[in-house]
């Protein structure tokens, strides 16, 4: 089975995650990040507990944690990218 059928509405969440992440480093509200993670992980954390075939809990397991981190970094990126290029203007 998918991921994406184990863990339903991902895509959205993920792109509402990288927004959350983005509009807080730009805001200057790094604690943001944390509350963001929190939230999602709370959120999934009973979908991700449901007792399952051992490889497959572990592969929706680690498909969670990967895709959060490559979700965090990418947004970070961007709001990097979008904070430097404010500095440079305001320079």
């Amino acid at each position: 089975m998918s991921a994406q059928k184990e863990l339903p509405g991902g895509r959205w969440i993920g792109i509402l995650e990288r927004l959350a992440v983005y509009v807080s480093i730009v805001a200057g509200f790094p604690a943001g990040i944390a509350v963001v993670l929190a939230v999602k992980g709370l959120g999934r954390y009973p979908e991700l507990r449901v007792e399952k075939e051992g490889r497959e809990a572990a592969r929706v397991g680690e498909l969670f944690i990967i895709g959060t981190f490559a979700s965090v970094l990418w947004a970070a990126a961007w709001a990097g990218i979008a904070v430097g290029v404010c500095a440079l203007i305001a320079a």
